[in-house]
């Protein structure tokens, strides 16, 4: 079964004291085992004037390179080929990272990444709900808000979506 890599938004505005330990293991895990998958694919959330976020929540966070911009420590990985650019939580919406999935007959995803709660959920649902196989890597996925979530969070994904590795 081919299977994906997905890193989800790991971006400077998510680093803090509750995520940077799991940054770094991210960081390691990919040098360590990128040849284990046919597919590496990153996300990365960018904010604007129109987006819900600003329009329904009033939140203007990740409008700058400041925040948006990937983690030094994973930008040697990413490329203009696997990264994608999102404006939501869901990386599904436009469909561009599904047919890149379709097109490399990926059948299995593993995802790691920021906010496990939030896009590392939606993720998972997501995938699932296209027939993938899902699998979370709960070491290399953290919340930079509340540690409550990310474990709440982990245990949807066990009970109703996929694995926990």
């Amino acid at each position: 079964m081919k299977k994906a890599l997905i890193v989800i938004d790991v971006q400077k505005g998510f680093i803090n004291k509750s995520t940077h330990k799991t940054l770094l293991k991210i960081r390691d895990y990919i040098r360590q085992n990128h040849g284990r998958y046919d597919l590496l694919v990153f996300t990365k959330y960018l904010n604007h004037e129109g987006s819900n976020f600003v329009k329904n929540l009033k939140w203007r966070g990740f409008m700058n390179e400041k925040e948006n911009d990937l983690a030094d420590e994973i930008k040697e990985f990413a490329g203009a080929k696997n990264l994608f650019p999102k404006d939501t939580y869901g990386s599904f919406v436009d469909n561009k990272v599904f047919n890149y999935l379709r097109k490399n007959k990926i059948r299995q995803v593993e995802i790691c990444g920021f906010d496990t709660e939030n896009c590392v959920l939606t993720f998972a649902r997501d995938a699932f709900d296209r027939g993938m196989s899902v699998v979370v890597l709960k070491d290399l996925s953290a919340s930079h808000s509340n540690p409550k979530l990310h474990r709440a969070a982990l245990e949807i994904i066990k009970d109703n979506i996929g694995a926990l590795k």
